[in-house]
């Protein structure tokens, strides 16, 4: 049993950041959002999301259509400035931004500049685990008390 962070507190505020977005929910989204939530927090694979949560190809897919509607942005936006804050140079966090995304599936390295491509592929940040405080917060939650509990 896969442990989850996402209460019914935290899922009212989740579902009205998404409405704003205009992102579609189902009946399976809080599911969804838990392995989205599981992937980010803790840098593994898509592949590697826990069964019971939902199938990696739905949180892939969702991931990526919630993204072009645009409620990723602050979120990539509070990556990039946690390693600024973290000592790292602009273009250091820029590229681990870029080479996140990529990861994520959000951006295609064939859509990157040749320098850009070339230069990830030389400099491939690893995964970052994210603190599940700071994405909460980059989707608009204001009671970031998580406590992990069993399903």
């Amino acid at each position: 049993m896969t442990r989850r962070v996402i209460t019914d507190d935290i899922w009212l505020q989740l579902q009205e950041t998404m409405q704003l977005y205009g992102c579609y929910r189902s009946k399976n989204s809080r599911n969804i959002m838990e392995a989205i939530f599981w992937k980010l927090r803790t840098g593994a694979t898509w592949r590697d999301i826990p069964e019971d949560l939902c199938p990696w190809q739905t949180a892939y897919n969702r991931f990526n259509r919630w993204a072009i509607k645009g409620l990723w942005d602050k979120f990539f936006l509070a990556y990039e400035e946690h390693w600024i804050q973290n000592g790292y140079s602009l273009m250091e966090a820029t590229s681990a931004l870029i080479s996140m995304q990529v990861e994520l599936g959000t951006v295609k390295i064939e859509q990157l500049e040749a320098q850009e491509a070339e230069q990830l592929q030389k400099y491939t940040w690893p995964p970052m685990r994210m603190d599940i405080r700071l994405i909460l917060k980059s989707l608009e939650v204001k009671s970031t008390t998580v406590k992990l509990h069993r399903g």
